[in-house]
């Protein structure tokens, strides 16, 4: 039977909550009354006193109007705004009563708003505080109080329930978790800084756990999900373990602990948990101590302090950071000391969240099935026996949210993050020159033939590292997300009849993506809103959940001459290189041209700067041999003014011509196309008959020369921040030297496009045939094949599962889910099958220098979640490996490719066996400064399944099994989606099975992934 709760007791209302409810019911009666009433008296509704007839309708409209006519319309409108703005109010009290959302009138968002909002503000004074009850001791499900042992009462307090909300809420990606409960059996745990009395009795509580949204922990506790607004209002701003609280976005994540409403039933069924421990100590960190001293001088044991550091990771301190690095603790923390079990201590309770009704059994269930026993897919694996007996507890996938909930070890440097540089680059110039690499990759797979692998620089070689630093690069949007928004802008304005906003500058930092602005501008599009005249603002969250705009094909790109200069402390800087026309850099000579290097190298690269012209002098001709001849074009700087010369006129021609003052204009009214596309000139010393180019005059020139007409500058200092003009911002500039472009061409010319008579990475001798060529292509083992010894039925046998989202499967069970660089731990481990302790601190701490207790810290954790026979300690040679039975389905993979290769009777089935493993591209689902070592592992697997599914496809098509050549071409196509072998699989056996629908929808895939990524590609 559940327990029963007391209400909580709301918060008093203040003056100022009864005087804005007074204010919006005396608003609402005005409106909905008062209104007809006047209405009725000046402009009554009257039948007309004479019949109209056919005959009387064209005299009637060519007559001189009298004034009468415009009464009427007048009379009409007002009607007709009263009775929409009446219907929205009847029907947000109704919804209100009911707990439900409001339906959504088309064309009435507007009096829909506004209703809502004066319904929920009268609200204020018509809601009353409930009175306390006081209860005697229940046994109850409380919040988990913070590891001190104190209870906050801002865990246990409510709020009045608003009246209005989104009726979408949403949850961030969950993960499977439990928690204990915050006191002991049969005892009610009272409020700290309350008057004496009665126990005061706690609300339900039920931890957040995988899957779970506002609405359905509603639906599951409340009998409704229309109910979530109550869950919402009882915990918006209160305090989350993670240390991160729920906002009006509606995201929850698992491991949150949610106050739930007195009502609430099915709540968590109390099981018995492990001995209590006594009440924990706490101890303030004094200047010059560590954890170690710490657990020496509470613990006895210096070594122990793991214990410590698991217990306070992920809490906030009163500074408002949290523990994640061992070695950094400051003065003034308060950490919670773990101390001996006491036998004598009644025994906590734990809570587990029981399973939906109806629900589908979780993931974590489908893996206690041990794999191979009863499975489909045994059929077609007849050689590999993962062991029966073994059982496989939980499967974790491996996500951001996971990590936060286990407080991991994860350095979380969010504002950091977009205030570095790489390679001298901003995180918006790395990210963007990644998404090049990755598009040279995607084609050079296309034309990849079996048994090759693509060109990827050597390991350890200074291309290999700059590739690894650009790719620890992380922004707050992505660019395909800021183009949106950018876009959804132009559209908005369009269909507002307005014109582009005049934009100067952006800043991007971690939460806030602000737009400066030439001219003053109070009226901002949404879901920007007006911080100043000349700046509008928007969370990056509200960007990233924006819909995009109506389909709007016709839609010019906005701004396409951005690029980033540097950073501040806080966010990117953005400079609209058409607002400045001509960009002057001066300062030290050496700042100035890498500044101007660095800027050079984004627009070659940046999809975010994709549609421009740029042509600059010889000096950046090796950088011209390594890009797309549309994107970057080397000339004689002595041309350069002359060609700016014929383009000015032909610009203005033009602009006259459709009765535009500029180019901005002229794509705000979406007249001439892409003649509004910007050409860049880059010139280190234009001579002083050059004319600059004025601002949104269709040219733009970047100089480190001195022009006394550019107001635009920016002044770079040999070692100091830089100052752009006229913004009067200061900020830290991009730098790129000689040597790093070098890098960076040498990186991207291996990732050219080969020719189709190219060899690319493993060269295949002439006449070898595919099977044989597949095989020698493998990589060797990562480590000792076990499959022939049979697991152990009292351990848990970890299984890696890499093709397609990270899985780890077969964890032994514990509240705690494992770690994000735990996760990234376990998965080079498999891939790589040993690494010395060096090797990794420079993958898991992306080449930051971290001492050997950080390391063993990691390990330990580790090895304390998965088993110690999962992670066993260092070999005596020094290199950590998993332990022999540890599996992995890539491992699984490459151990049926190579006996279906070695076997043409077993080729199909075993091929068969090997595809099935495959989910998704390699790895997939990981955020852009994850794993920044493993993209050759992932060539690699997806190398190795197209070689198989392309084989496996010839294989059926010469059994006329044209179902399943089809559907290994498919499979093959997750890991790769470029792949021109497969498509020509697929296609031609669609044709022979006669769907010729299907063929036409692959060829026009094909043709259109093609075009997107080749701008030079011709079906």
């Amino acid at each position: 039977m559940n327990p029963t709760y007391a209400p909580p007791r709301p918060p008093a209302r203040t003056t100022g909550d009864i005087a804005r409810g007074a204010g919006a019911l005396l608003a609402v009666v005005a409106f909905t009354v008062g209104v007809p009433v006047i209405l009725g008296v000046v402009a009554p509704l009257r039948r007309p006193r004479i019949s109209a007839t056919w005959d009387s309708l064209p005299g009637a409209l060519t007559r001189a109007d009298d004034g009468s006519l415009l009464l009427v319309v007048i009379t009409v409108i007002a009607w007709a705004a009263w009775a929409t703005f009446t219907t929205s109010v009847v029907l947000e009290l109704i919804a209100t009563a009911r707990r439900i959302p409001a339906p959504s009138l088309p064309m009435l968002r507007w009096a829909q708003r506004s209703a809502a909002h004066l319904v929920s503000t009268a609200g204020l004074l018509l809601s009353t505080a409930g009175p306390v009850i006081a209860a005697t001791a229940q046994p109850i499900i409380a919040a988990p109080a913070p590891e001190t042992g104190v209870a906050r009462p801002s865990a246990v307090m409510g709020a009045p329930a608003a009246m209005t909300g989104s009726p979408d809420p949403m949850t961030a990606k969950p993960t499977t978790a439990t928690a204990t409960a915050g006191g002991m059996a049969g005892h009610a745990i009272p409020m700290t800084g309350g008057p004496a009395g009665p126990a005061a009795t706690t609300q339900p509580v039920v931890t957040v756990t995988r899957g779970d949204t506002l609405w359905s922990l509603a639906e599951r506790h409340l009998g409704t999900g229309h109910r979530y607004t109550e869950i919402r209002d009882l915990n918006l701003g209160r305090a989350q373990p993670d240390g991160n609280t729920l906002t009006d976005a509606h995201w929850i994540y698992p491991g949150w602990q949610l106050l739930m409403p007195p009502d609430a039933t099915a709540l968590p069924t109390a099981t018995p948990g492990p001995p209590a421990s006594r009440p924990a100590t706490t101890h303030e960190v004094r200047p010059g101590e560590t954890l170690w001293v710490i657990a020496a001088t509470h613990l006895g044991d210096g070594s122990r302090y793991p214990e410590i550091l698991e217990a306070n990771t992920g809490i906030t301190q009163p500074d408002g950071s949290t523990l994640t690095d061992p070695d950094l603790i400051r003065p003034g923390w308060r950490l919670t000391i773990p101390t001996a079990t006491s036998p004598h201590a009644p025994p906590p309770v734990r809570v587990t969240a029981p399973a939906a009704v109806g629900a589908p059994p979780p993931s974590a269930e489908v893996a206690d099935t041990p794999v191979g026993a009863g499975s489909p897919a045994t059929s077609v694996r007849p050689d590999i026996d993962r062991g029966a007996d073994v059982p496989y507890a939980s499967i974790e996938p491996f996500d951001t949210a996971q990590a936060a909930v286990a407080g991991d070890d994860v350095d979380r440097e969010d504002t950091a993050a977009v205030a570095r540089l790489f390679l001298g680059l901003t995180g918006l110039a790395a990210v963007g020159l990644i998404g090049e690499l990755t598009r040279r990759r995607h084609l050079q797979h296309r034309r990849r033939r079996t048994g090759q692998r693509i060109a990827l620089p050597a390991p350890a070689s200074p291309a290999d590292h700059a590739e690894r630093t650009l790719r620890q690069a992380s922004t707050p949007l992505t660019i395909p997300q800021l183009k949106q928004a950018l876009q959804n802008l132009a559209s908005r304005s369009y269909t507002a009849e307005r014109d582009l906003p005049r934009i100067t500058t952006l800043l991007l930092s971690q939460h806030t993506l602000e737009l400066h602005l030439a001219d003053a501008d109070h009226h901002p599009i949404p879901p920007f809103e007006a911080t100043s005249p000349t700046t509008w603002a928007a969370p990056t969250t509200a960007l990233v959940q924006d819909e995009p705009a109506e389909r709007d094909p016709a839609c010019p790109e906005p701004y396409p001459a951005l690029v980033t200069i540097g950073h501040t402390d806080d966010a990117t800087v953005i400079v609209n290189l058409e607002a400045a026309g001509t960009l002057t850099i001066t300062g030290d000579p050496t700042a100035a041209h890498d500044t101007l290097r660095a800027i050079v190298t984004e627009l070659a690269t940046s999809d975010l700067t994709g549609r421009i012209g740029l042509i600059t002098g010889p000096s950046y001709a090796n950088l011209a041999a390594a890009i797309d001849p549309t994107r970057l074009q080397c000339a004689d700087v002595a041309t350069l003014p002359t060609q700016h010369d014929a383009r000015r006129p032909a610009i203005a021609s033009v602009l006259e011509g459709v009765g535009a003052d500029d180019t901005l204009q002229a794509r705000s009214d979406r007249t001439g196309d892409d003649t509004w596309l910007p050409v860049i000139y880059v010139h280190d010393h234009p001579a002083d008959d050059w004319a600059p180019p004025a601002p949104w005059s269709g040219s733009i020139l970047l100089t480190t020369g001195s022009l006394e007409s550019a107001p635009w500058t920016i002044d770079v200092p040999s070692h100091a921040s830089a100052r752009l003009e006229p913004a009067d911002l200061a900020f830290v500039p991009q730098r790129l030297t000689e040597s790093h472009l070098a890098d960076l061409v040498d990186l991207l010319s291996t990732a050219a496009t080969p020719d189709a008579d190219a060899g690319t990475g493993q060269p295949v001798p002439t006449g070898t045939d595919e099977p044989t060529a597949a095989l020698h292509a493998l990589p060797p083992p990562a480590h000792v094949d076990h499959r022939n010894q049979a697991g152990t039925p009292e351990t848990f046998a970890l299984r890696i599962n890499l093709l397609g989202p990270i899985e780890i499967a077969g964890l032994p069970p514990s509240p705690r889910p494992l770690g994000r660089r735990s996760t990234e731990l376990l998965v080079y481990l498999a891939l790589r099958g040993k690494a010395t302790g060096p090797e990794l601190d420079e993958v898991l701490w992306r080449g930051r220098r971290v001492d050997n207790q950080t390391r063993n810290s990691l390990l330990y954790r580790t090895r304390q979640r998965v088993g110690a026979h999962n992670l066993p300690p260092v070999d005596p040679d020094g290199h950590y490996r998993l332990g022999p039975d540890v599996t992995s389905d890539w491992e699984d993979f490459q151990h049926l490719a190579r006996a279906a290769y070695r076997s043409e009777e077993q080729r199909i089935v075993h091929l068969q066996g090997a595809l099935e493993l495959v989910r998704d591209r390699p790895l997939a689902g990981l955020s852009g400064d994850d794993y920044t070592w493993a993209d050759h592992d992932i060539q690699e697997i997806a190398s190795a399944v197209v070689d198989a599914a392309h084989i496996l496809a010839t294989e059926l098509l010469t059994t006329n099994d044209t179902g399943g050549a089809l559907s290994a071409a498919t499979s093959g196509l997750l890991a790769e989606p470029c792949s021109e072998l497969l498509y020509d699989d697929a296609i031609r056996a669609a044709r022979v099975r006669g769907d010729t629908d299907r063929a036409h929808r692959l060829e026009a895939h094909l043709r259109t992934t093609l075009e997107n990524l080749d701008p030079d590609y011709v079906a």
